[in-house]
């Protein structure tokens, strides 16, 4: 069955914690079967403007609110809808991470909500709130699109709100930042309690996010796994610490470089290998200089290399090394090409000495 997804973010990018309700973000879906969509539309303005007379949902503070809210939502539970989302506490975030930035903020954290809907929910359209200037939210689709979907041969519909799709970005609106303020400690209703049987997933993030450790599944644990997960997270910090201030374009793309593997280290995957081309749209979004694959690998991977950050690839790409296993990889996989350049090298060698008979070339000759 066909579905579309409301997509709508509350709370705002930034770590400025002036007040009680800079400290959330969120980022919430409401999934709708598409032959009930207008059906949702119109039974959600109905109860709207039953208590918003204006149109805009808005509760103050004390008891009195409190129940208005509760009564709000527990009208909500008659309509066909459900809603999957994502609570960020940005109080647990490292702010010097490239999330300080306002464009890797808002795709890394819709990243992580829109990467498990488009594995769950098949036939999936997604009409989202509109965020910054055109050029940004046309750079945002193409980052979902290129790096969320699963369906590469059929892939789904992303747009951006209009008029006839605001009422259920508003209800998106209004469930996250029903989720903001009672994780703030600025409302007692729990909209999660409340819509319990509406909720079809809810993932705080990051949530139990304990320092060198490494994802174990399915594979063996070595105790210089810690002591190798540490060395490489130290050295990327040490790397970013020693330029930090640099005005040259190459040196400050080496850094974005580094920040991104130790951002999706420590807060995704620290098994993940980040693809070439991810990390060339990553690196050429700030326009510090325009990357080829082969001048990515030349001015950016290998001078980071060079000054001691432990980075580890494979056909897969590139990440930090959190185990042996990675280290072993990493090594057989250069010996094996290390053996071919030479073998290459000595095949050519000998081609030269049987053409320039009677000079000799010969390897290791001078």
């Amino acid at each position: 069955m066909a579905k579309t997804g409301f997509v709508s973010v509350a709370g705002a990018h930034g770590f400025h914690f002036d007040s009680p309700e800079d400290t959330h973000f969120s980022v919430t879906v409401v999934l709708v079967e598409e032959e009930n969509k207008r059906e949702v539309e119109e039974g959600f303005r109905r109860i709207r403007d039953r208590h918003f007379s204006n149109g805009n949902i808005r509760f103050a503070d004390g008891p009195l609110f409190q129940a208005q809210r509760r009564e709000f939502i527990k009208e909500l539970k008659k309509l066909d809808f459900t809603y999957h989302a994502l609570l960020v506490d940005k109080r647990k975030l490292h702010q010097k991470s490239p999330l300080q930035y306002k464009g890797t903020f808002y795709k890394f954290l819709s990243g992580l909500i829109y990467n498990n809907l488009y594995r769950t929910v098949p036939h999936l359209s997604i009409v989202a709130n509109e965020l910054g200037t055109p050029e940004f939210m046309e750079s945002f689709r193409r980052y979902i699109h290129e790096n969320h979907q699963v369906d590469l041969f059929s892939p789904a519909t992303f747009t951006f709100s209009n008029a006839e799709e605001a009422e259920l970005l508003q209800l998106a609106s209004f469930l996250g930042e029903s989720l903001n303020a009672f994780h703030a400690g600025l409302s007692e209703v729990d909209v999660e309690q409340e819509l319990a049987s509406k909720c079809v997933g809810s993932n705080r993030w990051p949530e139990g996010y304990v320092p060198y450790t490494v994802d174990t599944e399915g594979m063996a644990v070595y105790e210089q796994d810690e002591a190798i997960t540490a060395a490489a997270q130290l050295r990327a910090r040490e790397y970013l610490q020693r330029h930090a201030g640099s005005e040259d374009p190459v040196i400050r793309s080496r850094m974005v470089f580094v920040e991104y593997l130790l951002m999706v280290f420590t807060y995704n995957y620290k098994t993940r290998f980040i693809h070439t081309y991810e990390l060339l749209q990553h690196l050429n979004s700030y326009r510090y200089e325009n990357y080829t694959e082969h001048r990515f690998r030349s001015l950016v991977v290998g001078p980071v290399r060079d000054e001691g950050v432990l980075i580890v690839s494979s056909s897969a790409g590139y990440k930090l090394p959190c185990s042996t296993r990675d280290i072993y990889n990493f090594f057989n996989s250069f010996t094996i090409s290390s053996i071919t350049i030479i073998s290459r090298y000595i095949r050519c060698s000998a081609g030269w000495a049987s053409a320039s008979e009677p000079w000799s070339w010969r390897l290791g000759e001078s």
